[in-house]
């Protein structure tokens, strides 16, 4: 119990370290979308190869798990940053503020997918035989690994694919700024 809390105490700090060291310097230098699918991928493949990794070998998923954390870091911020922009994007294009709208409309969106992303888990692992509190069988592990693994590493591929899709790129955010600033002003 204690290495465990120890590695899960490091993960956490390089967390963090990721959120108030990497997110704004690499937004600034390459865009926060570019950097998002960057982060995103990484996160999906480090995710991705804990289902290789035998659960004997803890110094590989000790090292798998600061990787995958230092990926995703900067994509906490990222993600609320970008909000932000969706709805600068909307006044940009529709001469209309919705900000309300539109953070409570992607709020709304993360709440139930951590809802029945919990939820997909748990049918998933009961699919595959799990009973709680009891001796797992070979079957109800691989649920286990699988919902631990390639399971959120796909949905973290199926999100950099959306993203691709996602126009608001590090040029056209300079653009919508210097408009909207422009239109603030000319409006006083």
């Amino acid at each position: 119990a204690v290495g465990f809390s120890f590695f899960n105490m490091i993960g956490q700090l390089v967390t963090l370290a990721g959120v108030l060291l990497l997110s704004q310097p690499l937004a600034r230098l390459y865009g926060k979308r570019n950097v998002f699918v960057v982060c995103l991928a990484l996160t999906a493949l480090f995710t991705g190869l804990f289902f290789v990794v035998n659960p004997d070998q803890v110094g590989w998923i000790f090292i798998i798990n600061i990787l995958k954390n230092a990926a995703y870091a900067p994509t906490i911020p990222l993600l609320w940053a970008m909000m932000g922009d969706v709805a600068d994007y909307t006044e940009w294009k529709h001469n209309r503020r919705a900000t309300g709208f539109c953070f409570a409309g992607i709020v709304f969106a993360l709440k139930a997918g951590l809802g029945f992303g919990g939820a997909i888990c748990g049918a998933i692992i009961a699919s595959f035989g799990f009973v709680a509190n009891t001796i797992q069988t070979e079957q109800s592990l691989l649920g286990i690994r699988l919902t631990a693994s390639l399971i959120p590493a796909a949905t973290f591929a199926i999100c950099v694919i959306c993203l691709l899709f996602y126009p608001i790129s590090k040029k056209l955010n300079i653009t919508m700024q210097a408009e909207l600033a422009e239109r603030r002003e000319s409006a006083r």
